[in-house]
């Protein structure tokens, strides 16, 4: 990667996630970061933590006219996306935009086509658990077959807020679980049913449970921001082995259990018979690794695609895949 602190860099929103965005980028010795933002408290607010190391502006056409800003990260509500996205991709910038990208698929096609005309330009959609040192670890184990043949996954993604009003629960959370899934399988899956419960605002859902399939595995994601209690995890159920991911426990995140259960095959005189079902029992495993932060691997990722001309693994086709799991338009 190119020397970073001399990177200059506009940073779209001074919220809470165009704050943690430029928390990181500092860290990673990014010295040239100028924030937009429409509302000057936002403004104020990030010049208050971050002091003399930013520079804040309300004029967003001043820097995106200049040539010298060549990398553009872009933490608003999708709502305002594609018109940012839009005007940075015709003034040849470099994007990382926080997913969800968009509302809808007419407007990524519609970035996908702008895109095609400037090849210069590397645009990023920032799905975080694809950088994941767990989840990289949990796509190895899959590609051994270590668990055998994968036939069910349950992702739970739960807390009590952010509650959100540009988005509602499947966008803010499920496309995390399901950018998971496209991460660990190279597919999408398709929902197969989904019960959705819209109780603070009639606009708007809260909590959602998906069943999805993907091949012959069956999926159930159940997301919420009305759950007293945090939840991260995935449960992947193989013929041979069962494996759990709790991103919450401070160690053995990721644990193998040596148990699964089978009927076990009978002959033809005694399939008139009622079989049980064996369980078997065997020791478990904890996996550790050293695991460096996603997004910090994340934005790694991006300015190494820039600098390499690499297409990444989270561009605008992906983000078009996993949308379209939720949207038809």
């Amino acid at each position: 990667m190119k020397k970073i602190s001399k990177k200059k860099i506009i940073v779209f929103g001074a919220g809470y996630w165009g704050t943690i965005i430029v928390a990181n980028l500092l860290r990673l010795g990014c010295k040239n970061i100028v924030v937009i933002d429409k509302s000057g408290s936002n403004l104020l607010l990030i010049r208050k933590r971050f002091k003399n190391k930013i520079t804040t502006s309300i004029n967003s056409e001043k820097y995106l006219r200049n040539k010298e800003y060549k990398y553009c990260f872009i933490a608003t509500p999708p709502s305002q996306n594609f018109k940012l996205c839009k005007n940075a991709l015709l003034n040849k910038k470099n994007i990382f935009v926080e997913k969800p990208l968009v509302n809808n698929l007419k407007d990524i096609k519609k970035l996908i086509k702008i895109h095609k005309k400037n090849e210069t330009s590397t645009f990023m959609v920032g799905y975080v658990y694809c950088y994941n040192e767990y989840v990289k670890r949990i796509k190895n184990i899959i590609d051994k077959k270590t668990l055998g043949e994968i036939i069910y996954i349950y992702m739970s993604r739960k807390n009590l807020g952010p509650i959100r009003n540009d988005v509602d629960v499947l966008l803010d959370l499920a496309t995390h679980d399901v950018s998971i899934l496209k991460f660990l399988f190279d597919k999408i899956p398709v929902i197969k049913q989904s019960i959705k419960y819209n109780i603070l605002n009639k606009n708007n859902y809260d909590i959602s449970n998906l069943h999805l399939k993907l091949n012959n595995i069956k999926i159930d994601i159940n997301v919420s921001w009305l759950h007293p209690k945090k939840e991260r995890e995935i449960i992947i159920i193989g013929k041979k082995k069962m494996l759990i991911f709790d991103e919450l426990e401070e160690i053995n995140k990721i644990k193998i259990y040596n148990k699964y259960a089978y009927y076990p095959k009978v002959n033809y005189f005694k399939k008139i018979l009622t079989e049980k079902a064996r369980i078997y029992r065997g020791n478990s495993e904890n996996i550790n690794i050293k695991s460096n932060d996603s997004l910090i691997n994340e934005l790694k990722y991006f300015f190494n695609c820039v600098d390499a001309k690499i297409i990444p693994i989270t561009d605008l086709t992906f983000s078009q895949k996993v949308l379209g799991v939720f949207k038809k338009n």
